[in-house]
């Protein structure tokens, strides 16, 4: 079949066949997928079945990591009254001693780099308090201003704890984890906003005082990257499609991600269903444990490093569910934004390149040198219309328990499906490379320009030890 037919082919069958949505319906009612759980144990069975019954041969590339089970917390105020907050540890946060933490609490605003800098003489032995927001004016790259950032600052200023303040109501803490594949250095929970109101109001009066109690546990666990493959005419050229499987432990995930997984299933059906003979190899990876710092992404890169050239892109597909049209962060890869502007021109879909965030599943092949594409919400107009909702400054719904299948509407799945599915098509068809896989002084040089390496100093990543006496800091 000709491109066009191919196309009409994929659109057709995402909208008329329903199917995309229907299996987010079927992720969400498994519950939570975070790592080492029981329903990350049923979801690599689920989508294992789907990929066979699609005629796929999916195997599960096994690795062994650092998980970590939330067990209690609890937040006092001790000064100027007594009062108990709602609080949940983040992940991969260490306990307290049994008697808790006792500290004065420090306001640092958003977290900004400049926030910690103006205050890092006071930071020593307080508690630091921050808000979620990542305020584009000051956090370039947003990494600049994302939760481990502000771990990591806190732990290197000496702070002797984290409280990490939703910037969204709804009595919603905002989860995430701490570092990779490692325990943390202190503790951390993350409070309502209104929690946070109610400690930024006292502290207009004068020191607040609380106490921190929390119990986590730390443990080794199993798991894998499931993947599957349609092959190509040139098995020496792969294209790599995938997302994250996992979510967090206080919901289903449907943004993040359950709809990045439904997405990739109906397209690994889809392109299989259409029998065309691609160009390239198609690799769909669905990737574990993102959520504690891309830790299955990190190990399927190690694991593949003599066949890195050989991977001529890879698209990841992660939070592809909200709302608005779609483009691609294309990583600071000068010449991938040259392919992802082409390709828009010829389907009319006016992309602009956002900044690159260096994030999640892409960045463990951006640091590889691996040509990267991230599908983002925004810079283009949606096909149905459909303005943004929220601000990429935070999560939103996001982490929270609110992450539930009413917040992803079906035509906003089918958009990013459609546009993803172009993409991958286009891809797998196209002759010869796409663009240049980058040399580690390239890699570094790119970094260097966007000012990921102090980003990545104070997050301590990558680290993904494997042996089991090298988890501990």
């Amino acid at each position: 079949m000709e491109l066009y037919e191919l196309d009409r082919a994929i659109v057709g069958e995402l909208i008329l066949g329903k199917k995309v949505y229907e299996r987010l319906q079927e992720l969400c009612a498994l519950g939570t997928r975070f790592a080492g759980t029981a329903g990350e144990k049923l979801s690599q069975e689920y989508m294992m079945n789907e990929l066979t019954s699609y005629g796929l041969k999916p195997r599960l590339e096994e690795f062994e990591h650092l998980a970590w089970q939330r067990q209690s917390s609890q937040l006092e105020i001790l000064s100027p009254i007594a009062k108990e907050l709602m609080s949940v540890s983040l992940a991969g946060a260490p306990s307290t001693p049994t008697e808790g933490i006792e500290g004065e609490i420090l306001f640092l605003g958003d977290g900004t780099p400049s926030e910690f800098e103006a205050h890092k003489e006071l930071i020593k032995g307080r508690i630091v308090l921050v808000t979620s927001l990542s305020p584009q004016c000051e956090c370039s790259p947003p990494r600049q201003c994302h939760r481990r950032t502000k771990y990591g600052r806190a732990v290197a200023y000496g702070a002797t704890a984290l409280l990490f303040m939703n910037n969204q109501p709804g009595m919603l803490p905002q989860v995430g984890s701490t570092r990779q594949n490692r325990e943390g250095e202190i503790p951390a929970v993350s409070i309502p906003f209104e929690e946070g109101k109610l400690l930024q109001h006292y502290l207009t009066q004068g020191p607040v005082k609380v106490r921190l109690q929390a119990s986590n546990r730390s443990f080794l666990n199993r798991t894998g990257n499931i993947v599957a493959e349609i092959h190509g005419r040139k098995a020496d050229e792969v294209v790599v499609i995938g997302g994250h499987y996992d979510c967090h432990d206080n919901s289903p995930g449907a943004t993040d991600n359950g709809a990045g997984v439904a997405l990739l299933l109906e397209l690994a059906r889809i392109m299989r269903m259409l029998g065309a003979e691609y160009e390239k190899t198609i690799r769909f990876v669905f990737f574990g444990v993102e959520e504690m710092a891309a830790v299955g992404s990190s190990f399927y890169v190690a694991r593949h490093q003599d066949e890195l050239e050989r991977i001529h892109l890879f698209i990841n597909l992660d939070g592809v569910g909200k709302r608005g049209g779609k483009t691609f962060d294309t990583q600071g890869f000068d010449d991938v934004s040259e392919y992802v502007l082409g390709m828009a021109e010829q389907l009319g879909y006016g992309m602009k390149i956002p900044q690159p965030a260096f994030s999640g599943d892409a960045l463990p092949f951006v640091l590889a040198g691996v040509p990267t594409m991230a599908m983002k919400r925004g810079g283009a107009d949606s096909i149905f219309g459909h303005e943004p909702s929220g601000s990429d400054e935070d999560r939103g719904w996001g982490h929270t328990a609110a992450d539930t299948l009413d917040k992803v509407q079906p035509f906003d799945l089918y958009e990013s499906a459609i546009i993803a599915g172009q993409a991958l098509l286009r891809a797998a068809t196209h002759t010869g490379a796409i663009a240049k896989r980058r040399s580690e002084a390239e890699v570094k040089a790119i970094l260097a320009q966007h000012g990921m390496n102090e980003v990545l100093s104070f997050m301590k990543w990558p680290t993904i030890p494997i042996g089991p006496k090298e988890y501990r800091h």
